[in-house]
């Protein structure tokens, strides 16, 4: 499952991150807005990998252990 993760947290990185490079690029903008668009599209990529680690990674089970 670990594998399983990690490749699509590079996939959906790099497709987010693409898409907004994309379309940073391709879309005339002006600057303000380029810079929500870029810092957007990272916030997004970050919690698409936050919610893809933490439902897919496994965890292991949280014991009261008093040492």
């Amino acid at each position: 499952m670990k594998v399983l993760t990690m490749i699509l947290i590079i996939l959906a990185t790099g497709l987010i991150i693409g898409g907004t490079l994309w379309g940073v690029l391709a879309w005339a903008l002006v600057g303000w807005l380029k810079v929500v668009v870029g810092f957007g599209g990272m916030l997004l990529a970050t919690v698409v990998n936050f919610f893809l680690y933490w439902t897919l990674w496994p965890h292991r089970p949280f014991e009261d252990d008093d040492d």
